[in-house]
């Protein structure tokens, strides 16, 4: 009231009417002002901007784009009533273009899965490293019918080629790329192009908390997340912001390769002149020593090869370069591999037997004009021009009949057929397919929701971890159900953040008011 005295000391004992109006108002704005002054405060507080949690995904393909979605997707959804907090999910992606190995997959069809009729364990058989954790992935998580239902359900139609390969009918690449950026645009994830990642850094250590992570990228200033995911597919800055993060790298080496064979492509070799020619049903054999064994270990797979101008290649050659990955680099990708044209017909015993019943049936046919062995259509297993190489190599002229023909001549025809030495020369890439063995250690990967082990709030999933699979869909379909499975990690782990930290917070309110 020093103010009401003021007045009143400075004017005469008698005040005016409208001294005594200044006198009223000045007490009741005394009066009401505290009161009004923290309504003010009040409302302040219930305006300010609601706290964000987000999530950063780094990497903007197959595996990125679908966790991604399947994080932001699953924030609108299943925590759409929390009103109390503003989620965002953001891609990295380090180049201009995202989904760039859909763009180019099956020449640019898109193979996008394989035969989802198939039982999951015949499909799980078709991954060299892998297997056995994806068992929960494939059958509990997101299966292959889960995947192809994702596909459908937003307008993708599929069609399945005899092969086992499936494609958008379209026959078209793109329609998958529209379809996933387009699913990633309507959830509300953020694409963030031309954003490099230079590092992450965190307080986590193994096994505990951390409440930021700090992502750095190259040009711009650093941005905190609650939570990464790492699908840098098999870039070596990925495995570098793993090991940052304290997990272990299983060393990456090249999968997928078609075999080089430069001696047997020239001038008089085994198949020169034979670009273009396959065989339907033949088997390929790697044979390596292993340490502290006599026997050499022998790495087999059965199917198609095609001979090509720089040597092997086809479904059987590539299956090999898949589960011998690591043993082709261990040997610098030289040495011998063995093929048998005609496994189907037994032991090169047996196709002796049949060979040699020749020289009476029909002892005026030349031996190289076509191979006696023959399918149920009565064309023959090998193709000609390979079976006249074939003889050749057995050294057996050209000119030779059947009913002229030696028994030491016709075994060693035998056990070309059966036993047929390659000398692989180097490795080529499959089309512009390039899959790497390799990447996290599965052992630092929690697979039930593709969460770190080694630092909580990180998630891997797709090739940027040790899994891969052969050509015909299956890797896409590993980078289908680990983003998925790894962005509701992420969701889920966000969400669990939030709820604890406003748990810790109704106390300290409650403690505040009283």
């Amino acid at each position: 009231m020093s103010f009401l005295r003021v007045q009143i000391n400075h004017r005469a004992q008698r005040p005016r009417p409208f001294s005594l109006l200044l006198l009223w108002m000045a007490c009741l704005l005394q009066i009401i002002l505290p009161q009004y002054s923290h309504e003010v405060a009040a409302l302040s507080t219930t305006t300010t901007s609601k706290p964000q949690r987000s999530i950063c995904v780094i990497g903007g393909g197959a595996s990125g784009m679908f966790a991604a979605t399947a994080a932001a997707e699953a924030l609108s959804t299943r925590y759409a009533d929390d009103s109390g907090v503003e989620w965002k999910v953001t891609v990295l992606e380090a180049t201009g273009k995202l989904l760039s190995k859909v763009k180019i997959s099956g020449g640019g069809r898109c193979n996008v899965l394989h035969d989802t009729s198939k039982p999951v364990k015949e499909i799980l058989e078709s991954y060299p490293r892998g297997r056995k954790e994806l068992i929960g992935l494939f059958n509990k998580r997101f299966s292959p019918q889960t995947a192809e239902e994702w596909f459908t359900k937003r307008g993708v139609e599929l069609k399945t080629e005899e092969d086992g390969r499936m494609f958008p009918v379209t026959d078209s690449s793109q329609t998958i790329i529209d379809t996933i950026t387009q699913a990633a645009q309507k959830a509300g994830v953020v694409v963030n192009k031309e954003s490099k990642v230079l590092s992450i850094s965190s307080s986590c250590m193994e096994g505990s908390e951390t409440k930021k992570f700090l992502v750095m990228m190259r040009g711009e200033e650093a941005i905190e997340y609650d939570a990464v995911v790492l699908a840098t597919g098999s870039s070596p800055v990925g495995h570098k912001l793993a090991v940052s993060l304290g997990h272990k790298i299983v060393n990456p080496v090249p999968s997928l390769f078609t075999l080089s064979t430069k001696d047997d492509i020239e001038e008089g070799g085994l198949f020169c002149g034979l670009s273009g020619l396959s065989v339907q049903d033949a088997q390929i054999t790697l044979q390596v020593t292993v340490p502290g064994r006599k026997k050499k270990q022998s790495i087999v797979q059965n199917g198609p090869i095609l001979i090509t101008h720089h040597g092997i290649s086809g479904p059987a050659s590539l299956r090999l370069s898949a589960f011998a990955a690591r043993e082709f680099h261990g040997i610098n990708y030289k040495g011998n591999v063995i093929i048998n044209w005609a496994p189907d017909f037994g032991s090169a015993e047996e196709i002796e037997i049949k060979l040699w019943g020749l020289t009476r049936s029909s002892p005026k046919r030349n031996v190289s004009s076509s191979c006696p062995l023959l399918l149920p259509d009565n064309t023959s297993i090998i193709p000609r021009r390979l079976w006249s190489s074939l003889v050749s190599a057995s050294e057996i002229e050209a000119s030779k009949l059947w009913g002229d023909a030696s028994k030491k001549s016709v075994r060693k025809l035998a056990q070309t057929i059966c036993q047929c030495p390659v000398k692989v020369t180097g490795k080529g890439v499959f089309k512009e397919e390039f899959v790497t063995a390799g990447g996290v250690s599965l052992k630092d990967i929690d697979m039930t929701n593709m969460g770190s082990k080694r630092c909580k709030g990180v998630f891997a999933c797709g090739e940027v971890i040790d899994v891969d699979g052969v050509t015909g869909g299956f890797n896409f379909m590993g980078c289908w159900s680990t983003g998925y499975v790894a962005g509701n990690g992420a969701a889920d782990y966000v969400m669990a953040k939030h709820s604890a930290a406003n748990m810790k917070a109704e106390p300290a309110a409650t403690a505040s008011k009283e």
